[in-house]
């Protein structure tokens, strides 16, 4: 059942990718990252999924190390995607260049933290849940630091562009986020499935943006026309 459900999520982020990917030319470069980001995460529900099918053994590990890569790198990726975004709705702001630079800095130390914890000091070890089987990071100790301060952000923006542009979900799917990763403790697959939440409310930010900007009035002619003859 549960197996079924990450196979579920996995398709959904895929959906979500396409979707993304085909209005980065109107979203800007943002929809391009959230498209990726969404195929990490899909990546990462569906190496899930398939646990039972492989068996524990050396091709689970193949299948599952990568996971941690991904939400080392992508998972602070995020407050890239949601800045560029709510600086297109209105939050101009974060085009600044000492706030890009600062938020560059703040990403790259979250991701320096995510591949220290989750890569450098890998080291899987099998775990059974329901009708799951997977790999988990034995050495991971305390709270996850660069998600909780991603989550962090991405609320703090999306409560911007709720200010600004009158847009609440992407504050709303951060919400949702904090909250099911929060119940991940127990029942870890909510943790995924607070991250479709988010990922709709981003992949919602992106239509927003990607809308055309209202048109002036049309320019009425400055002569009436010449009559035909």
């Amino acid at each position: 059942m549960i197996s079924a459900l990450m196979a579920s999520i996995a398709v959904c982020m895929l959906i979500l990718a396409g979707l993304a990917a085909r209005r980065r030319s109107t979203a800007g470069p943002a929809a391009a990252l959230v498209a990726v980001i969404c195929v990490g995460l899909a990546y990462d529900s569906g190496a899930v999924a398939v646990g039972r099918l492989l068996g524990f053994g050396p091709a689970l590990e193949a299948v599952n190390a990568p996971r941690y890569w991904i939400h080392a790198v992508f998972t602070p990726l995020l407050v890239v995607a949601t800045a560029a975004l709510a600086a297109r709705l209105g939050v101009t702001w974060l085009r600044h260049k000492a706030v890009r630079i600062v938020g560059s800095v703040l990403v790259t130390a979250l991701i320096a933290l995510g591949v220290a914890a989750d890569v450098v000091a890998l080291r899987l070890e099998p775990r059974e849940y329901a009708d799951t089987l997977r790999y988990v990071n034995a050495a991971t100790a305390g709270p996850p630091v660069p998600a909780i301060v991603t989550m962090l952000v991405v609320v703090v923006i999306g409560a911007l562009v709720w200010r600004t542009a009158r847009f609440p979900w992407l504050c709303l799917g951060g919400i949702a986020m904090f909250a099911a990763a929060g119940a991940a403790a127990a029942h870890f697959w909510l943790g995924n499935v607070g991250e479709l939440l988010l990922q709709l409310a981003v992949l919602a930010a992106v239509l927003r943006a990607a809308r055309p900007a209202p048109d002036a009035a049309p320019s009425q002619p400055t002569h009436e026309p010449l009559p035909q003859t």
